[in-house]
């Protein structure tokens, strides 16, 4: 293990680096981090093009979805299932698995 300031990098932890920011993640938790993380980029995704279509608000999709919105992105994973840049295998994972 080493140590940078105040937090301990231990072998094998994962190294994220991204402007200016440097994040280290435990092996076991790098998987989940990565999956995550490309939930979040989907939604992201979705939200942003439904706000271009005016279909909602900012503070509807800012705050927690409603089961309408949920709806529409589910159906929007599965009508471009093929376009999204995650592995449809993983959306599939991810419609089956979600609780969020």
């Amino acid at each position: 293990p080493t140590r940078i300031r105040t937090v301990t990098v231990m072998p094998g932890d994962v190294v994220l680096g991204k402007l200016g920011v440097v994040v280290f993640i435990p092996p076991h938790l790098a998987e989940q981090v990565v999956t995550t993380s490309e939930i979040v980029r989907l939604r992201d995704m979705f939200g942003h093009q439904r706000l271009r279509e005016g279909k909602y608000t900012a503070g509807q999709i800012d705050a927690r979805w409603s089961d309408e919105i949920e709806r529409d992105f589910s159906k929007w994973l599965n009508d471009h299932i093929n376009e999204l840049p995650v592995p449809k295998e993983q959306i599939q994972k991810y419609l089956k698995d979600r609780t969020w």
